[in-house]
């Protein structure tokens, strides 16, 4: 992987419900948005987004692959 690559899980359903139940299951609910393609729901491990968000020197505003 990528030095800024993280493994993400493409969901089925949306909404606020389901975003609880993710959560409460210890995944994040995200959303993958693109110019000229459709938002992609996702879910993504917490403990790899922190890791990831921490270490690579950039903080909050750094791009995932």
């Amino acid at each position: 992987m990528a030095e800024n690559a993280l493994a993400a899980e493409q969901r089925d359903k949306t909404g606020k419900g389901v975003a609880r139940k993710l959560r409460a299951a210890g995944r994040i609910p995200a959303v993958l948005y693109g110019q000229g393609m459709d938002p992609a729901p996702l879910s993504v491990d917490p403990r790899a987004l922190n890791d990831l968000l921490h270490t690579s020197g950039a903080g909050a505003n750094t791009l995932i692959d």
